[in-house]
């Protein structure tokens, strides 16, 4: 391999890897959310900030955030995101609210 393809094929891995979407996804995770809680919608449903946790060693992080309904109750939530790679967006998993 030339010098020249070297780097050619750094830059292009490079890229592929800075594409994983590694932000959350918050309409898909106030989908999710709702669903668990049992909600009939998400119109039913406020979400607090997110927070993410420190990044594992695959870009994966634990998640927490507050979920109200609108008859009041509040939920403390966590699940853990998976990052997707290049146009897929992140998968959560391990989805727990708690009162």
């Amino acid at each position: 391999m030339t010098t020249i393809s070297r780097v050619a094929f750094l830059l292009l891995l490079t890229s592929a890897l800075a594409a994983c979407a590694s932000n959350p996804n918050v309409l898909q995770l106030h989908k999710v959310t709702a669903e668990t809680i049992g909600l009939a919608s998400t119109d039913e449903l406020t979400m607090g900030p997110v927070t993410k946790g420190k990044e594992d060693f695959l870009g994966g992080a634990e998640l927490t955030f507050k979920a109200t309904t609108a008859k009041g109750r509040v939920f403390n939530c966590s699940t853990f995101m998976t990052p997707g790679i290049l146009l897929e967006p992140p998968k959560y998993s391990r989805l727990t609210c708690t009162k």
